[in-house]
């Protein structure tokens, strides 16, 4: 056994964050050495030079922006039936309501105004072809408002919204269904939300605090549920930047906890500190007294999701109806069965259970879906399928080798079946060894697996390999996506073996697995910057022993030939005016958005890969225009895979490197443009660089004048992208407000966009929102390009909370805070 040595380590971050300190007992002596490196065999052939070099650099993570997160590979697309921008039916409930309480309803009432209720008699494609706007419907079908004489007709109706593929949420309110009714909910819907009879009781009285937030609680757990439904679906291997990639959520230095108690119920003590330093909870179903009671299995999940709700400082973001959802805690949802380091009967019919029970999951909008990779294909088929049709989940397929020891082939092989035929979105592999000078064997095995991929034209996607017991620390200390982990605060760990997320982030430190890389913003005048603040605080947040300063410069020439730049650890920066266009010759690549939009806000230091590859690459990228693309996509509910027709017009004022960004989010979004400079020539450029129409004035008539324009393009305005001063004191002409403001349904009212984020109040906000105008502020771009920017810093989900109470910090006034 390795020698016991104890370490203590403080990370030094910035002045505006905490700082942690870790202490505990090494499972080795550290050392600043890489990972062992040996010949790996498979049968008579020698794995590449190139698997081994990959090993090595994927445990030393130096930087995770050497992965190329900037450079994504184009995989196949895949669009959910309810993805937002491609859903356009009302959403479905079905249930039975207490006579009290009428649940369903105001439930639908929480996210809409638009109800059909009870509609036996609706033709489900008349319903379907009504809806003519991208405002959320809802169609609740309540038993409780049905006779009995005509239940066997609603449950043909309920038959075939199903079947026409509406989003069917059956509300299980408590022993309200049962029988072979419930069975038919349950077969003809897609989600489900638990509710018992202390979540209403009370709940009309206003001086039931208690209860009104029992309700509220049970509101935002159906909330979260459409949030997930409407996701796009996981894509295997995609790197591309989304809502929901594994590439982020089993990124680089993310941790999942394992609870193992008996009760949900019984972590509450513990959950508010162990939220803090892991990016997911798994909840073992297999562990729980009540995993042979559906409703109670459901409803324990969703109690785990409340209990983190307000201590879920890590959480990523999750837009929902225009706004965005921060509090909500992912969750790994795992049935462990006995073969496999869990407690779940692996019987022909304990295996049917338990893929039932995955399907419960599935019903519950689970984040990650842990699959194990060993039992019926058929099953395992029938419920990937599943997925890939209307789930949101991320798979992960799963092994464990229990008490025995493997070969290296074997070991490769169990990494290439967690892939479960390149339809997981990460692997997961956990092997028993005898002599610790095995404990790489799970690290290489799963890097020759994704080399493998790589070679086969597979996706290639996050690879966990780790070794049972306490023999296998070290594995979990090289194992840098997705480890999962214990807490300091409980009384026992899942599993021999597990160390905690502030163990493994200091061992890793130690070791120069994990470097105190440094980044900054690059500007002229800049010290009223909030972007040291934002991302120091995002870096502590998630024990990134990071700093980021703010290097105030009036040319470039002086910063690249700096000691910064130069330096070793320098992992990229942050590029603001007048620089974004000044710093491009000394990049030595652009991605396809700083190239079309001309100009760079992020540089991302790409570094060797390999020994024999000395020099880094510095790319240049921008996430400006996420900053813009963003907030407008969540309101008006496009997407840019729908179709290629307009989704209206976008209103673009100003000429500068934020108008170009603005017009390219803007063409992203498949809206048509409209410029307006007061420097003609500078809204032509935009015109020819994007596409669109240029408004020599903002008057209703005359010639080339707006109001002319939008007579030919017959279009309506969804958005004002203003990128003037705020100094400018700009204001939209009276007659565009008035005609604006006749429109009925808020979501056709064009949204005003003021990219400035001081002051809070601008005059062009001021004036939209006196009118009624949705309106996005320039700090919430700015949190959005920097959230961005952070997941191509770190190859890992930002803490978008944390980021976000920062900006709102610095830019809201004190009679707003």
């Amino acid at each position: 056994m390795r020698a016991i040595t104890i370490v203590t380590l403080s990370f030094i971050l910035m002045s505006v964050c905490v700082t942690p300190m870790f202490s505990f007992s090494a499972p080795f002596p550290l050392t600043t050495t890489t990972p062992h490196s040996r010949t790996f065999h498979v049968k008579d052939q020698q794995l590449s030079q190139n698997t081994q070099l990959a090993a090595t650099s994927s445990a030393q993570n130096l930087s995770p922006s050497r992965n190329r997160p900037t450079m994504p590979s184009t995989p196949p697309r895949r669009i959910g039936k309810f993805q937002s921008g491609i859903y356009d039916k009302p959403i479905v409930l079905i249930g039975r309501s207490t006579d009290e309480h009428d649940e369903l309803s105001r439930l639908a009432l929480s996210v809409t105004s638009k109800i059909y209720k009870n509609g036996l008699d609706l033709d489900a494609t008349d319903v379907a072809s009504q809806k003519t706007t991208s405002q959320l419907e809802a169609l609740v079908l309540d038993l409780n408002d049905v006779p009995p004489e005509q239940e066997e007709m609603a449950s043909n109706k309920i038959k075939e919204y199903y079947q026409k593929d509406f989003l069917v949420i059956y509300v299980n309110v408590h022993n309200q269904v049962v029988g072979h009714l419930e069975q038919l909910l349950i077969e003809h819907s897609d989600y489900e939300l638990c509710i018992k009879k202390q979540d209403t009781e009370g709940n009309n009285n206003d001086e039931d605090n208690a209860n009104n937030e029992k309700w509220d609680n049970i509101e935002w757990q159906f909330q979260r549920l459409l949030a997930r439904a409407f996701l796009p679906l996981a894509v295997p291997g995609s790197d591309s930047p989304s809502v929901n990639t594994a590439h982020l959520t089993m990124g680089q230095n993310t941790f999942f906890l394992s609870l193992s108690f008996p009760k949900i119920m019984d972590a509450e003590p513990y959950i508010e500190a162990m939220c803090q330093d892991v990016d997911a909870m798994e909840f073992r179903a297999d562990l729980l007294e009540c995993r042979n009671d559906r409703f109670e299995l459901l409803y324990s999940l969703q109690q785990l999701r409340q209990m983190c709700r307000s201590h879920a400082t890590r959480a990523p973001m999750l837009p929902f109806l225009g706004e965005v959802m921060d509090d909500c805690m992912p969750v790994v949802y795992t049935v462990r069965t006995a073969h496999q380091a869990g407690t779940y009967p692996d019987d022909q019919e304990g295996i049917t259970k338990m893929f039932e029970l995955l399907q419960l999951g599935l019903r519950s909008g689970v984040e990650v879906l842990d699959v194990e990779s060993a039992w019926d294909e058929k099953k395992t088929d029938d419920l990937l399928r599943q997925v890939e049709d209307r789930y949101a989940s991320q798979i992960l397929g799963s092994h464990h080798v229990v008490g025995k020891t493997v070969t290296d082939e074997e070991a490769i092989e169990f990494n290439r079946k967690c892939c479960l035929g390149g339809r997981a979105h990460g692997a997961k592999v956990v092997l028993s060894i005898d002599d610790e000078k095995d404990d790489h064997q799970a690290l290489h095995a799963a890097e020759a697996s994704k080399e493998m991929a790589a070679k086969a034209g597979e996706p290639v996607i996050p690879h966990i390999g780790l070794i049972l017991g306490n023999v296998g620390k070290y594995s979990r200390v090289v194992n840098i996506p997705f480890t999962p982990v214990t807490h300091e605060s409980l009384p026992f760990v899942a599993a021999p073996g597990q160390m905690t997320a502030s163990e493994l982030m200091a061992t890793r430190f130690i070791m120069g697995l994990v470097k105190p890389m440094k980044y900054a913003i690059l500007g002229y005048q800049i010290s009223y910057s909030v972007s040291p603040a934002m991302h120091g605080a995002a870096f502590a947040a998630t024990q990134l022993p990071y700093s980021f300063d703010l290097i105030d410069m009036d040319n470039v020439e002086e910063f690249v030939t700096s000691d910064f730049w130069n330096d070793p650890l320098f992992g990229g920066c942050s590029v603001t005016i007048p620089h974004k266009q000044n710093i491009i010759p000394y990049l030595d690549e652009l991605t396809d958005a700083a190239k079309a939009i001309g100009a760079v806000n992020t540089v991302i230091v790409m570094q060797p890969s390999t020994p024999e590859s000395s020099k880094r690459i510095l790319v240049g990228d921008n996430t400006d225009w996420k900053g813009i693309f963003n907030p407008i996509q969540r309101k008006i509910g496009t997407s840019s895979q729908s179709d290629t027709r307009s989704n209206g017009i976008a209103l673009i004022l100003g000429g500068g490197g934020t108008a170009r960004a603005a017009a390219y989010a803007a063409s992203q979004l498949g809206l048509d443009r409209i410029y307006y400079n007061r420097t003609p020539s500078k809204a032509h450029e935009l015109a020819e660089m994007f596409g669109g129409s240029v408004a020599s004035n903002l008057e209703q008539d005359g010639p080339e004048s707006l109001g002319s324009i939008l007579r030919t393009l017959k279009g309506e305005v969804r958005a004002v992208i203003s990128t003037l001063p705020a100094a400018a004191e700009f204001e939209l002409p009276s007659w565009f407000v008035k005609e604006s403001s006749k429109m009925s349904a808020d979501e056709t009212k064009p949204i005003v966009f003021d990219v400035n984020y001081k002051p809070y109040w601008t005059k062009l906000l001021e004036q939209g929102n006196e009118v009624g105008f949705p309106i996005i502020r320039g700090s919430e771009m700015l949190w959005e390009q920097g959230v961005g920017q952070f997941q191509l810093w770190t190859g890992r989900p930002a803490p978008y909370k944390v980021m976000k109470s920062v900006v709102l910090h610095n830019c809201l006034p004190e009679n707003e805070q």
